[in-house]
């Protein structure tokens, strides 16, 4: 092969291979991420269950709620969808026998570097289950996987600091 013949042919090479090349899709935001964790993909939804809550005030030790059954069985639902829905029905057992099904529904959003999640219930019907609509708070993520979450609600009243922290399990 002559020279200018390999030269024309490595030169074409080299011009495929960049035209065959493009810019990686840029990685997801944190929020994104965390939303698939806490909703599943876009379009899905997952189901949680609470199964500890502990309360601090200031530095004292924290202490274990102690929750009933009625509490325990609980669904609070994240819908991945536009609207970043959010509901709360009563499980099997209920607290109070008058309660309805939906406790509370709304939307939620994390902030951008996934480290917050906010629920904002909109439709509440006021019962012991009522969670998000009781603890009103942002609340700071500590542990965020396929199958559990740990939130905690920090809260400043009155000048004393309080905090709620929330452990759920996917069902």
């Amino acid at each position: 092969m002559t020279k200018r013949n390999w030269f024309l042919l490595m030169s074409v090479s080299i011009l495929f291979l960049l035209s065959s090349c493009k810019e990686d899709d840029p990685e997801p935001l944190k929020a994104e991420t965390q939303a698939v964790l806490l909703a599943g993909s876009k379009g899905s939804s997952k189901s949680w269950k609470l199964s500890v809550a502990t309360y601090q005030e200031a530095s004292n030790p924290s202490v274990d709620f102690d929750l009933t059954p009625c509490i325990l069985d609980n669904i609070y639902l994240f819908t991945n969808n536009d609207d970043q829905s959010y509901r709360s029905s009563e499980g099997a057992t209920r607290c109070d026998a008058a309660d309805p099904d939906l406790l509370e529904a709304g939307n939620w959003t994390f902030t951008l570097d996934g480290k917050i999640l906010v629920v904002l219930p909109d439709e509440v019907n006021y019962s012991d289950g009522a969670l998000f609509s009781f603890l009103t708070y942002p609340s700071e993520i500590l542990d965020l996987t396929e199958t559990s979450m740990k939130l905690k609600m920090s809260i400043v009243e009155l000048g004393s600091s309080y905090s709620y922290t929330l452990t759920f399990v996917k069902i």
